[in-house]
């Protein structure tokens, strides 16, 4: 009891520590009551199954690899939340027998009507695009809807999780959720043909996953992907151009971005490598005003300059000595994840969850440092009011850094701006013809999406 108590403790923890993390955007519904198997990828390791717990709605029981529940900590709390182990072949392959009763613990939750949540790609991983999908997802889900007689009504349910600097404290992640799959729909065809259904429904989930995710030719259109996304919602004024535009909103932009510009990169491959430069010079050209995300507008109206130079300063000067109070309380917990990395040195996918697993233990110990001291001097009343207020003093210094990094930007870039105002008119110039030429590209797509021959 105190193990689950405990471990349901932690994991509240964890959902508030990915709150201040990332910032998390989520498109579409929660995932639906009765049993149902969640389906996402996987590019951010342990993160990935918090995140989707976070927006899920209700309890979900991850599946995880074996190693993590030997961990004296994680492994408490894996039970407790439900977790099961995956046996994989490239962690130890004298274990690997042991998938078939993680499959069937999988199963019976499942017919419980609960929801379990599987990474079908099986790893984790960088790659631009979804890496090869398991099977084991499709079997869990047939197993346990013969097990009802094909009653249980089990629902399949994708979500898409994109990352924008996935190792970074306040870092981006959109979530998407997407239409879900009814797996009785494969009840004629498992009753003739056990295989080829549970290749149909795999099939099926990487269908639903792609249109969910953000799928690219190679990881290095990323950068070119989003740069050419911002200029043209600028240009067309779908956002605010020196917005640090919220990731959820763009997925579904950057979504037909990505599958024009794959289009592209078979249709007319020199098309794809010119685009691919000039919006890597725009970009650079960008930098030299000072910016760094988003957008530079066409004019600066000097009113609403001086508002927001008003504004922020306010702001930010109000908010100084408590940011600087809460940066003296917290320094040491704040810098520890990096004394972790450079003590483990974990794969590029672990960096993140590396990070937040040392928050997790460094803060509550500096916590409870604290209110120990507090009582000890001050009794109750300064137990209770430091207990209080620390959070406070952190949350705030947090949200002053970053108020702080973004009006010091802005200003940078108007000062710039000013001062090469031929410059940037000509990158206004610039940004317009781009967007004729993505127009171009997205009408001669639609075309062929539609079997109509493109013209020359």
């Amino acid at each position: 009891m105190f193990l689950g108590a405990f471990s349901r403790f932690v994991l509240k923890g964890a959902k508030w520590a990915v709150n201040h993390f990332y910032e998390v955007g989520c498109i579409g519904q929660p995932v639906p009551d009765g049993p149902v198997l969640v389906i996402a990828n996987h590019p951010n390791s342990v993160m990935d199954a918090l995140i989707v717990m976070r927006v899920a709605g209700r309890p979900v029981r991850p599946l995880a690899k074996a190693p993590l529940f030997e961990d004296a900590l994680m492994g408490h709390v894996l039970r407790g939340l439900g977790a099961l182990p995956v046996f994989r072949p490239q962690d130890n392959p004298e274990e690997v027998w042991k998938n078939e009763g993680t499959l069937k613990a999988a199963e019976e939750a499942l017919l419980d009507g609960e929801a379990v949540l599987i990474f079908p790609e099986g790893l984790t991983h960088s790659e631009a695009s979804l890496a090869r999908m398991k099977t084991g997802s499709a079997r869990v889900a047939f197993a346990a809807e013969e097990d009802a007689n094909w009653q249980l009504g089990l629902q399949i349910v994708p979500v898409g999780l994109t990352y924008q600097r996935k190792h970074a404290i306040r870092g981006r992640v959109a979530v998407a959720l997407g239409q879900s799959l009814a797996v009785s729909d494969w009840r004629e065809m498992r009753e003739k043909d056990e295989w080829g259904a549970v290749e149909s429904l795999t099939d099926a989930m990487r269908e639903a996953l792609e249109e969910v995710t953000l799928n690219l030719p190679s990881v290095e259109d990323r950068p070119l992907l989003e740069a050419a996304e911002a200029l043209y919602a600028a240009e067309k004024k779908l956002t605010k151009p020196g917005a640090r535009g919220k990731l959820a909103p763009r997925l579904p932009r950057l979504q037909r971005f990505a599958q024009a510009l794959a289009w592209l990169y078979v249709a007319d491959p020199e098309l794809y490598e010119r685009i691919g430069d000039e919006v890597r010079t725009y970009r650079e050209r960008l930098e030299i005003l000072g910016v760094k995300e988003g957008e530079i507008p066409r004019r600066f109206r000097p009113t609403r300059v001086l508002w927001y130079a008003t504004v922020q300063g306010l702001a930010l000067l109000i908010g100084l000595p408590l940011a600087i109070a809460g940066t003296i309380a917290w320094y040491i917990p704040f810098k520890s994840p990096r004394v972790t990395l450079n003590l483990y040195k974990p794969p590029y996918e672990a960096l993140a969850t590396f990070k937040l697993a040392t928050a997790l233990l460094a803060f509550p110990l500096a916590y409870s440092l604290y209110l120990a001291v507090a009582w000890w001097l001050g009794g109750t009343r300064a137990l209770v009011a430091v207990a209080i207020v620390l959070p406070l003093l952190g949350i705030v210094a947090l949200r002053w850094r970053d108020r702080w990094r973004m009006a010091r930007e802005d200003m940078y870039v108007f000062w710039r701006s000013m001062k090469l105002r031929d410059f940037r008119e000509e990158l206004v110039k610039r940004r317009q013809e781009l967007v004729g030429e993505f127009e171009a590209i997205y009408t001669a797509w639609q075309r062929e999406r539609r079997g109509r021959p493109t013209e020359p």
